[in-house]
């Protein structure tokens, strides 16, 4: 781990809570395994949703991180 001051880390959270936040209001458009049907996010495993796809055996939840918008915007 590097060393960052203070506000260097508090930056560094702030930008990790908003990433969390953002993954976390719609999870399946944010995993690598996700199929899209009717413009929505879903997961190819027939009946399977974000909190369970976490622990379950089979696909597990990865994120994309080519989905997360980065900046302000």
């Amino acid at each position: 781990m590097t060393n960052h001051t203070r506000p260097e880390r508090a930056a560094e959270f702030a930008i990790a809570r908003r990433h969390l936040a953002e993954v976390y209001r719609d999870p399946c458009a944010h995993c690598q395994h996700r199929e899209m049907a009717f413009d929505k996010a879903i997961c190819p495993t027939f009946g399977r949703t974000f909190p369970r796809c976490t622990s379950a055996p089979g696909l597990q939840f990865e994120p994309d991180h080519d989905t997360l918008r980065f900046g302000n915007g």
